[in-house]
């Protein structure tokens, strides 16, 4: 190889489903030049069976493996099958039965670390085999082929991430914003794909214009539902969401589901503390609350009444601090943006507003805390929020 020429590898990673079996063969096929990869580490946990070519190393819940310098194969077993964990997270975000199977591609190739030559090249794509009959819907394109290259948004490398389904599935598409969008659920269940596909029209060109950077923006958006055994809830992913098919496109109290996974899709790159989560939820449910009522979709006193709601659920909490922010927690953080966004759009010039502060924050790169926001609004507001006094995020200071 010449000295200039730069050390590249591609890997492809394959899978076999078969309907009902939640083990299931998995490889990774390593073609490089150069040692470009060196080493891939993976959890352990759910993998049986690991053989393949060059060095492979199973301690403390870790697969280690050492791909040869040319190149090699890396083959085991995977359940995919899961329990959700925690409070209230009765049934599965992952399964795999007769009929159909959802899951994410970290579940296939649980990739929790890898080590390259220096300035080295990295390309991937996908294949999942699966029965005649089934479809597939991933995160990713096909080509002309049929290939599907792994195109991760931001910085991530080329691995499968986000939500992968097979089965007897019924799918609707369309283009909203300059994305394309799927909304797919296995064929029987009840599921509102052209109402959803609706709320979007209405919804997601003003989230787009008000998030999304020209690299951020995604080209396609992947939404995977089921219903039983999946867990009654909604999560996102790199350019994908899943939700349960019971969710209903907007809840009682105004909010929806499916409009705020749209929001951490669009805000993926957001890098906030591991304990910072009310950012977070706190940012989905607002914008996407803000959303609703901007598009005419919910009225401005049905939006007004949330917002009250929220603030006197989340009166009582003591500290926003947290890894996993839900219910009261998330209320608050809610009533804080609502309460900034209103403090910058009275201050601010020419459409000042959260959203506009927000983009910011993700074309400069930089880590939002609560220190970050604050020295945001406080470039526009020419003084200190008070909707960011530390009375207002408790626990924060």
């Amino acid at each position: 190889m010449p000295q200039s020429a730069v050390a590249a590898a591609h890997l492809r990673f394959e899978l076999d489903l078969r309907p009902g079996e939640s083990s299931t063969a998995a490889r990774i096929i390593v073609r490089q030049d150069s040692a470009a990869l060196r080493e891939i580490v993976l959890d352990g946990a759910r993998l049986q069976k690991a053989t393949g070519d060059g060095e492979i190393v199973l301690k403390q819940g870790q697969l280690r493996w050492v791909p040869p310098a040319t190149g090699g194969t890396l083959r085991y077993q995977v359940t995919l099958s899961h329990s959700r964990q925690g409070k209230n997270a009765a049934g599965n975000d992952a399964w795999v039965g007769e009929q159909f199977a959802v899951f994410r591609g970290e579940d296939a190739f649980p990739i929790r670390a890898w080590r390259r030559s220096k300035d080295s090249g990295l390309t991937g794509e996908l294949l999942v085999r699966r029965p005649d009959q089934w479809s597939l819907v991933t995160p990713y394109l096909p080509d002309a082929l049929g290939r599907m290259a792994i195109r991760n948004p931001g910085k991530r490398l080329a691995r499968p991430i986000g939500w992968i389904t097979a089965g007897d599935l019924g799918t609707r598409r369309d283009t909203i914003a300059d994305i394309e969008i799927t909304v797919t659920a296995p064929r029987g269940e009840r599921m509102e794909r052209v109402g959803m596909l609706g709320l979007l029209r209405w919804t997601l060109p003003q989230l787009v214009q008000q998030l999304a950077t020209a690299e951020s923006r995604p080209r396609y958006i992947s939404i995977v539902a089921a219903g039983s055994p999946l867990w009654l809830g909604a999560l996102s992913a790199p350019n994908s969401i899943f939700v349960h098919t019971d969710r209903p496109l907007i809840s009682e109290n105004g909010t929806s589901t499916i409009v705020h996974e749209m929001v951490h899709v669009l805000l993926a790159d957001l890098d906030t503390p591991g304990d910072q989560d009310w950012i977070d939820e706190g940012l989905a449910e607002y914008l996407s609350l803000r959303a609703l009522k901007d598009s005419g979709t919910i009225s401005a006193v049905r939006y007004e009444a949330t917002i009250a709601e929220f603030r006197r659920w989340g009166s009582a909490v003591t500290s926003l601090q947290t890894t996993s922010s839900t219910g009261p927690v998330t209320a608050r953080a809610v009533t804080v943006f609502a309460d900034l966004d209103t403090e910058l759009r009275k201050a601010g010039r020419n459409g000042q507003s959260l959203a506009v502060v927000i983009k910011g924050l993700l074309e400069s790169t930089r880590r939002v805390d609560v220190a970050t926001l604050r020295l945001a609004a406080r470039r526009v507001l020419g003084r200190h929020s008070l909707a960011l006094a530390p009375a207002a995020v408790p626990g924060l200071d």
